[in-house]
C-alpha cells in the first residue's frame, strides 16, 4: 500500500476506498495558479509539485484560512521544497484548486499532481440475448468502473468471502506478492 493510502486509511472514513484513488495533473504558470477540479473529485489526499528537470515533491493541502496565512507568511511561505494547495468554491459554486508557489518567470511551467478520491461511476453492463436465452456481453452502452487492474484480486477475494468461499493462504500470498511487485513497478 502506498504511503498516501496508508495515511488515509488511518482516518477510517471509507472501507475499501483505495479502488477510488485517482491522479490529475495541472500545468501551472505564473498566471494559471487557480484551476478547476475534475468533475469526479470527492476529497483530496495530497499534492505533488514537479519543477522542470526535478522530481516530484509532496506538498500539503490546506484549508482556505490556513492557505492564506502561510501564503502571506514571511517564515512559512510555500516554496518549491514545501509546496501547498487549497481547494475552494468560487463565486459560481465551481470547485477550484489554487497552487503555491507559481513559476517566477513567464514561459516556465510547474506540474502539480493532485491525488484524490474520485466519485464512483454507476456501472452499466449491457448485454444481448440469443435465441436460446444466453447472455452475451455488449461493450456498446456499457460503463467501465475504472478500477485499477492491480486490485482485481482484492475485489475477487472480498466477493468470494461474501459467498463463504475461503481461498487457500498460499494462493493469497502468491497473488499478493504479484500485486505488490506490479505496484512497485507502476509507482516508479
Amino acid at each position: 500500500m502506498s504511503a498516501i493510502l496508508s495515511k488515509y486509511s488511518r482516518t477510517n472514513k471509507f472501507e475499501f476506498d483505495h479502488l477510488l484513488v485517482k491522479k490529475s495533473n495541472f500545468s501551472v504558470t505564473s498566471t494559471t495558479n487557480i484551476q478547476t477540479l475534475p468533475a469526479d473529485y470527492v476529497e483530496g489526499l495530497t499534492v505533488y509539485l514537479t519543477v522542470p528537470g526535478g522530481t516530484p515533491i509532496e506538498g500539503t493541502l490546506f484549508n482556505w484560512d490556513e492557505f492564506l496565512e502561510i501564503q502571506n507568511s514571511a517564515i512559512l511561505a510555500p516554496t518549491t521544497s514545501f509546496p501547498a494547495a487549497t481547494i475552494f468554491l468560487d463565486s459560481d459554486n465551481t470547485r477550484k484548486i489554487q497552487f503555491s508557489p507559481v513559476p517566477p518567470a513567464v514561459g516556465t511551467t510547474y506540474t502539480y499532481t493532485l491525488v484524490y478520491f474520485k466519485l464512483p461511476v454507476t456501472a452499466v453492463f449491457n448485454y444481448t440475448t440469443d435465441n436460446f436465452g444466453n447472455f452475451t456481453y455488449n461493450p456498446t452502452g456499457s460503463v467501465d468502473l475504472d478500477w485499477d487492474p492491480r486490485y482485481y484480486g482484492d475485489i475477487l477475494a472480498r466477493a468470494l468471502m461474501y459467498l463463504g468461499i475461503s481461498l487457500d493462504n498460499q494462493v493469497l500470498l502468491s497473488a499478493e506478492s504479484l500485486k505488490d511487485a506490479n505496484q512497485k513497478t507502476d509507482e516508479r
